[in-house]
């Protein structure tokens, strides 16, 4: 008896540690696959350009300072004034429904606009984004260049992760003013909101390692996303501020989008809040007229 009882716990522990291997691979692939997708986005490149808007235009190349070829388009409009268009994550220059509504305006508008794809998105060069970290500083440069090459007044304007891009900038440098639509304010919670939406098995088994693909995600781009809290920054932006928030927005919160909005008020000598009835980057595509009439009417009183 002694010897079956010994034997029996022994293949039962056995088991028990043959499945908790296999759940640990399982959730260890699983945080592996969501670590792909999230540092290493989809190359959106579709065919159409700005002349298919009306607009001639020259192709715009920069090599950021760690060796990265960023590409993108530049439109060039009747002054000194420069549009920067930021697209967010899994996008490109080719977002249609954000990008090609916002140049067109913008454009008709006489402003100059440069949109350029994000390193690892699009045409530009890089293995992986580091979901607005690095590009901060790229959106930076791109800035300086802008007024080297003679525009007086410069203004970025970015979607979701390009958002928090244009927030992250402007607290690191001189812009005469921000548009964000939809942007990121803590990325961790926003993921967590996107995972919940997952139905099924991958869903569930997303859940369960959602922290290990923060932890992954952290070792592949050198840094922990606690410093992409975009509220740190907002508090160093001294531009007047634009915001676009959709009520219905999926991923960021109302109380996330107000917090935002309170910290800029701290610096920026204007902060406007247009609280939209769409969803996350919607408003474009739902609201058209009314937002082209907002947008124009908050750069023609700051650049």
């Amino acid at each position: 008896m002694g010897f079956l009882l010994v034997y029996s716990i022994t293949l039962i522990l056995s088991i028990i540690l043959a499945l908790l291997i296999i759940i640990i691979a399982l959730l260890t692939a699983f945080s592996i696959l969501a670590t792909g997708k999230m540092v290493k986005p989809q190359r959106i490149i579709l065919s159409w350009t700005p002349r298919d808007l009306g607009f001639e235009y020259e192709d715009f190349i920069y090599k950021t300072r760690d060796g990265v070829d960023l590409k993108g388009w530049l439109v060039k409009g009747s002054g000194e004034k420069a549009i920067v268009l930021i697209h967010g994550l899994n996008s490109s220059k080719w977002d249609d429904c954000c990008i090609k509504p916002a140049m067109k305006v913008l454009g008709e508008r006489g402003y100059s606009v440069l949109v350029v794809d994000m390193r690892a998105h699009g045409e530009s060069g890089g293995e992986i984004t580091t979901l607005g970290y690095k590009e901060s500083d790229d959106v930076a440069e791109i800035v300086n260049l802008l007024r080297n090459r003679g525009f007086k007044k410069i203004a970025i304007y970015g979607f979701s992760m390009g958002g928090a891009i244009s927030i992250i900038t402007a607290a690191k440098t001189l812009v005469d003013a921000v548009v964000v639509d939809s942007p990121y304010v803590n990325i961790v919670s926003s993921g967590r909101r996107l995972v919940s939406r997952i139905k099924g098995f991958v869903g569930y088994m997303l859940r369960l390692s959602y922290l290990l693909v923060i932890k992954i995600v952290e070792a592949r781009v050198g840094f922990s996303l606690g410093e992409l809290l975009i509220t740190m920054y907002a508090k160093g932006v001294k531009a007047p501020v634009l915001m676009v928030v959709p009520l219905r927005d999926h991923l960021i919160t109302i109380d996330e989008y107000k917090a935002l909005y309170e910290e800029l008020k701290k610096s920026s000598p204007n902060v406007e809040a247009w609280f939209v009835d769409s969803k996350h980057v919607e408003a474009w595509q739902r609201h058209s007229s009314e937002y082209a009439e907002r947008l124009l009417s908050f750069l023609s009183k700051y650049i």
